[in-house]
């Protein structure tokens, strides 16, 4: 029997790219697909849109003028409000070297270009449905640390 797959339209998706054409493609394929997206043409612009709107993923370029990519996860990785935003990197290279630096910054996934529309939203999604479980089980897991410890108090004090 196969699972039903997670309702993810509508997640906030920031793109950084500073490629017009590379924006443009993106933009109308996840914006065609049922996300929310918005733009950031540099690093620094990234960390501050992320920061501010706390998109449910991020697609990022690595290559860009002032702060690249790979520095741009590492600085968002450091923050409190964007630390667990899952970030896939869009590459014209994708060597090993490359590819390792960039999980090594934080990043989860890398695609190649010329990308593929479709790949590019079967990786969106993959990762959208992952994250969106990945808190689901965190709130549940804090949810019975919390019914745990009542247990304990009310035991506790039954003796």
């Amino acid at each position: 029997m196969a699972e039903a797959a997670l309702d993810v339209r509508g997640a906030r998706i920031l793109v950084v790219d500073d490629v017009p054409a590379n924006l443009d493609v993106l933009c109308q394929s996840l914006e065609a697909a049922d996300y929310r997206v918005e733009v950031a043409t540099d690093g620094a612009s990234a960390i501050r849109i992320a920061a501010e709107s706390t998109p449910d993923l991020i697609l990022m370029d690595v290559v860009m003028p002032g702060i690249d990519g790979f520095e741009t996860c590492r600085r968002l990785k450091a923050g409190d409000s964007t630390r667990e935003i899952a970030v896939l990197f869009l590459t014209g290279k994708g060597d090993t070297v490359e590819i390792v630096e960039g999980f090594q910054a934080g990043g989860v996934d890398y695609i190649v270009k010329p990308f593929q529309k479709e790949e590019v939203l079967v990786r969106v999604r993959t990762h959208l449905e992952r994250a969106r479980l990945t808190r689901e089980l965190k709130d549940k897991n804090r949810d019975l640390q919390e019914e745990i410890h009542r247990r304990q108090i009310a035991t506790s004090e039954r003796n």
